[in-house]
């Protein structure tokens, strides 16, 4: 007896995952190039360029997680509107 466990799940990702993984890809991208570069070290710790490929992939990867979370901070303290009130709202400590 064979059970299809995926018989009702979507065959193809919606626009939504679609957009999701496009905006993640940056990041996957570096993820990516860290790795090689690790590898590459691994496979050869004494190479002077293996060094540089990996220090670089370092610096990209670090680099866009700042700004990944320089854009989350500046969005998390952009001003809050309630529906009732169109002034923006206290923030919690401040009340």
């Amino acid at each position: 007896m064979h059970t299809d466990h995926f018989a009702n799940t979507r065959d193809e990702p919606t626009g939504d995952d679609l957009a999701a993984i496009e905006a993640e890809w940056p990041q996957i991208a570096a993820e990516v190039d860290l790795v090689e570069a690790e590898c590459r070290l691994l496979a050869d710790p004494a190479d002077a360029l293996a060094k540089r490929a990996h220090r670089r992939a370092m610096t990209a990867l670090l680099h866009l997680l700042v700004q990944q979370a320089n854009h989350d901070a500046a969005i998390s303290a952009a001003p809050v509107y309630t529906i009732t009130d169109p002034r923006p709202a206290v923030p919690a400590e401040a009340a």
